[in-house]
């Protein structure tokens, strides 16, 4: 009998242990293609002047390839996440998969320009696919005590994506030719596909509801003439005319939504959802980490490079030092969340965001490369600490029947916050520059470059006021709600 009972509960141990390897294996197949949708949408910027010249069109016509699949992204995020919650997270998640990594193979194949654009929008289908499912996918395989750092390592692994891209596509462009660029995603992508097709579980069965076709169609194609707008408001100026008209058309977009949703027995979104004045900060708060993210990596190697003339190479290592800690930093986040409640650790990695965006508000000529990593690693700290606990706030704030959607949300924030970050980088950088030298600049001003500095520290000083307000009105609004 004492034999029997060792046994069992060795099995027991076998199966639990067996169990954890499966969502580990699970959480590498969904990490490895999130990393791959977001490294995509940075790693072509650096490869667009080649691209340019290949092809034989204009850098205008060429930006399209980046602002494209940016846009598309955003416009499916939330209709594949609703999908996702009535046809099942996982086999979204799975044609995503395929649709991605055979559109990555097309994309490197040069059959002309309109032929690139086409691909990247199927390339822009199978990562709405894959990343509006993938936080659904994470909440519900793992249990309680381990979504903390399982969110945190993948909300790290996705940030790197947008990180790392510009030093890769340098790297890439140094030894091989621009097709690698997207080519890279193939080898990895299939690995993934098989990993899934061995680990994911299948498909729960589908839920018996009408879907919300103008609710899904009128929230796209907002989506559409927000980015639109603003990427075209950056080029030709926000006083124009298309960018108001587009404006306009965003807001009439949005009121349908919401009009839609209100009077729809089962909407898209469930708008009760925003009463949740914690769930709208913790959406809010990815919009301005992933901003502040992508505000960092374009101002601080024009800096590097520009003003105190060090090589790409070497920038690209001094640039590493912020996604490093964030990687290192993240999974033990993640556990300590689990451990320490989750509200205290997410409040102590804006902190730490504050002090980094103050501390680079303070860089001139004479600063030390030492003390410039030392700032960097505090935004990379800050990032780390913050992720997995604001993941997890808004996963679990909702039902299991809007897992899809949330997930869809929280991918829309991030890209929304990419968008808002490459843009107002640019808008606050030359506003100080300009407002420094007396008249308008579009590059940078090698005849005066105290002038980009001031403009650098201008544009870390409003996002540390931005990021200060935020806590603040965070702080409050828990004490208010308690």
């Amino acid at each position: 009998m004492l034999r029997i009972a060792s046994n069992f509960k060795e099995g027991i141990k076998m199966t639990a242990k067996n169990k954890s390897l499966k969502i580990w294996w699970i959480f590498t197949a969904i990490s490895i293609f999130s990393f791959m949708s977001t490294l995509t949408s940075s790693v072509v910027n650096i490869a667009m002047p080649v691209m340019s010249r290949a092809m034989d069109v204009t850098t205008t016509q060429i930006n399209w390839v980046a602002s494209s699949y940016l846009v598309m992204t955003c416009m499916l995020l939330l209709p594949f996440g609703k999908l996702g919650d009535l046809y099942g997270k996982v086999s979204v998640f799975k044609i995503g998969t395929v649709i991605f990594t055979i559109s990555s193979l097309l994309c490197g194949i040069n059959f002309g320009f309109a032929f690139l654009l086409i691909c990247r929008g199927l390339q822009a289908i199978g990562a709405s696919m894959t990343l509006s499912n993938n936080a659904g996918i994470i909440t519900e395989i793992f249990p309680p005590k381990k979504r903390g750092l399982a969110l945190g390592s993948f909300s790290s692994v996705v940030a790197l994506g947008g990180i790392v891209g510009p030093g890769l596509g340098g790297l890439i462009l140094a030894h091989l030719s621009w097709n690698y660029i997207f080519w890279i995603n193939i080898p990895l992508g299939i690995f993934a596909i098989i990993i899934g097709q061995l680990f994911l579980p299948k498909t729960a069965n589908r839920q018996n509801q009408q879907i919300d076709y103008l609710g899904l169609i009128s929230f796209g194609i907002m989506m559409g003439t927000l980015f639109i707008g603003l990427l075209w408001g950056q080029e030709i100026g926000f006083a124009s005319l298309p960018f108001i008209l587009l404006m306009i058309a965003t807001i009439i977009l949005l009121t349908v939504f919401i009009f839609t949703e209100r009077r729809f027995k089962t909407p898209a979104v469930n708008l009760d959802l925003f009463r949740n004045v914690n769930f709208s900060l913790n959406l809010i708060a990815t919009i301005l980490v992933y901003a502040l993210n992508f505000v960092v990596n374009i101002i601080e190697p024009l800096y590097l490079q520009e003003n105190r003339l060090i090589s790409p190479e070497v920038t690209g290592l001094i640039m590493m030092s912020f996604p490093i800690i964030q990687i290192i930093i993240a999974p033990l986040a993640g556990t300590l969340s689990d451990h320490m409640g989750d509200w205290q650790v997410y409040i102590a990695g804006i902190i730490i965001l504050i002090i980094g965006q103050v501390g680079l508000a303070t860089v001139s000529h004479e600063t030390s490369i030492s003390t410039l990593c030392i700032w960097l690693g505090f935004i990379g700290l800050g990032n780390g600490i913050f992720q997995a606990p604001n993941n997890v706030m808004v996963m679990e704030a909702v039902p299991k029947n809007q897992l899809g959607v949330t997930s869809g949300l929280l991918g829309l924030s991030r890209n929304i916050g990419m968008t808002v970050g490459t843009i107002f980088s640019s808008v606050l950088l030359f506003a100080g520059i300009n407002h420094t030298l007396g008249y308008t600049v579009h590059n940078y001003p090698t005849h005066a470059p105290t002038a980009f500095i001031t403009g650098m520290q201008l544009t870390f000083i409003a996002t540390a006021i931005v990021f200060l307000i935020f806590l603040i009105g965070n702080v409050t609004a828990r004490i208010v709600h308690k």
